[in-house]
């Protein structure tokens, strides 16, 4: 059983993948941590789905998931982590945002520390290191977003609601992805949300993180839609969906 598993939702990333999965793979090499990673092919229109299995003959520790039709990121996620085989399970994005420093990290203190079984990567703490901003648009249409779900999950204490960077006990996501229903816009912060209502316990750590320029973001439509997806989520919760987990 590897140590670590890493899942990656891919729709249409035959470019950006295979630089992520050289870069990723090349730093658990050389830190000598036993892993495998998912690729979860989200219905790609292009050649991700022969990208991948290509980069599963050079690379024997890649496994690859695929669904037709496209689903959805959140789909996609949940989908890897309920198979995952590793002790320590991180969801990542397809195009390498998050420098792969932050999976040492986050890795050794999860080895270390019985107290946490989730962390989360953050890139508004203060040692976040953003090395590429996103435009205005983006940052101020995104604070709109943290600051709501903080007043409705009250949790002020959190700073990052939306980075698909996140590390978990293997026993920690398969509870959490059971009651995580979103497959689009604020399947994130759900996590977030079910982790807290499940009283999973949480750390959130700073990262050092870049923009990327390719991305498919519509800022004003997906914010229209990540704001229904709040309310989606607070009516589930409302009607106990999301169950009780006793400790």
């Amino acid at each position: 059983m590897p140590e670590l598993s890493l899942v990656i939702a891919a729709y249409n990333e035959e470019y950006r993948l295979p630089p992520t999965v050289d870069k990723t793979i090349s730093y658990l090499y050389g830190h000598k941590i036993s892993f495998e990673i998912l690729i979860v092919n989200d219905g790609s229109k292009d050649n991700t789905e022969t990208v991948v299995k290509k980069l599963t003959s050079k690379y024997p520790e890649i496994r690859i998931l695929s669904h037709y039709p496209n689903k959805g990121r959140g789909a996609s996620i949940r989908e890897g982590i309920l198979n995952a085989r590793g002790k320590f399970v991180l969801e990542s994005d397809a195009d390498g945002s998050v420098h792969p420093e932050a999976i040492k990290r986050f890795l050794l203190i999860m080895r270390e520390r019985d107290d946490v079984d989730l962390i989360i990567g953050s890139r508004e703490m203060k040692d976040s290191v953003i090395t590429e901003p996103q435009p205005f648009l983006r940052v101020f249409l995104g604070y709109g977003f943290i600051y709501l779900t903080k007043l409705i999950f009250w949790a002020w204490h959190i700073h990052d609601f939306t980075l698909g960077f996140k590390m978990f006990r293997l026993e920690t996501a398969q509870d959490i992805f059971k009651y995580q229903f979103d497959d689009h816009y604020v399947a994130e912060a759900e996590i977030i949300f079910v982790a807290r209502k499940r009283k999973w316990r949480l750390l959130e750590l700073p990262v050092t993180w870049s923009d990327n320029r390719d991305s498919r973001v519509r800022p004003f439509r997906d914010s229209i839609r990540s704001f229904r997806g709040l309310a989606t989520l607070l009516l589930r919760s409302l009607k106990g969906q999301y169950g009780t987990r006793y400790t």
